[in-house]
């Protein structure tokens, strides 16, 4: 095969990273640290699963350190994307490792060519053993290279990833992520430096104010659903968007993944409260009766 005949595919995921970079490119290795780590981990890895299948490594110290799997985040990135959750979730292909010849073994035995993405979560929890998790980590990038698919590395440290000399030499991207109120910053150490910050949303999206894609998604009901309603369900509509106009600041706080999600609380909540003054202005009536 030629050089020329090599396609390089961008998986885009996580779009403060997507703008920084460009996306993960197929057959490139990233090794990722900080607090914002294993959030730019699950995107791509639900985009990637989305349209094909995901290796997802777990390499924990079972008996020190664990790495816990964030299944309410997952579910609210897939909310985000408008993906279901359970077909994500079955192309994720989850092999766990507790020991660094476990890790090994699981490198050897499931990190194979055809996968969308690998993801090794955990690099440095077996650390101590250079050549065992060398190994482990060489494996995975091999295949990642013959798949032309990414390979996402997840470790621990602050201003320098805990890996060995090897990894980062290997790596095609060192990168540290962290998040700051209202933004996520993120720091490229290899193969260039680049310091940045984008505004982001708790989802990692960048930001748009609720106020924006609450008027967006208002203009879409009235355009898309509100013709099609008739009589008391068109006046109901009218009524629900005085209510959410009213309710913009607790809709706002509710940091929902969609927009709709706050909307739809918000008429909830206003119809248990409009049931409970029915309930009250019923017994009134019926105490009325008794006292007649």
């Amino acid at each position: 095969m030629r050089a020329s005949d090599v396609k390089v595919k961008s998986l885009k995921g996580f779009d403060p990273l997507d703008r920084a970079i460009g996306g993960l490119l197929s057959g490139t290795s990233y090794i990722i640290f900080g607090e914002a780590a294993e959030l730019v981990m699950y995107s791509y890895m639900i985009r990637a699963a989305a349209d094909g299948r995901v290796l997802y490594i777990n390499s924990t110290d079972y008996y020190s350190e664990r790495n816990i799997i964030d299944q309410d985040l997952i579910g609210r990135l897939c909310k985000t994307y408008g993906l279901d959750v359970k077909e994500v979730l079955g192309n994720i292909d989850e092999v766990s490792a507790h020991s660094p010849e476990r890790l090994v073994k699981a490198a050897e035995m499931h990190s194979r060519p055809g996968y969308s993405l690998y993801v090794i979560h955990g690099l440095h929890s077996f650390i101590k053993d250079r050549d065992s998790s060398d190994m482990a980590f060489s494996k995975v990038m091999r295949d990642a290279v013959r798949s032309g698919a990414p390979l996402i590395a997840i470790t621990r440290g602050e201003d320098e990833p805990i890996i060995t000399s090897f990894m980062k030499s290997s790596a095609g991207y060192v990168i540290r992520a962290w998040t700051e109120e209202g933004s996520v910053g993120l720091e490229v150490l290899k193969p260039f430096r680049l310091r940045t910050s984008y505004g982001w949303d708790e989802m990692g999206r960048l930001t748009r104010s609720f106020r924006q894609r609450y008027e967006e998604y208002l203009e879409f009901l009235e355009k898309e659903f509100a013709p099609l309603l008739r009589g008391g369900s068109r006046r109901a509509f009218e009524r629900l968007k005085a209510v959410w106009s009213s309710e913009m600041a607790s809709m706002s706080s509710l940091q929902a993944a969609q927009v709709s999600d706050a909307m739809v609380m918000v008429a909830i909540v206003r119809l248990e409260e409009e049931i409970e003054e029915l309930r009250k202005e019923l017994e009134r009536m019926k105490n009325e009766r008794m006292d007649i």
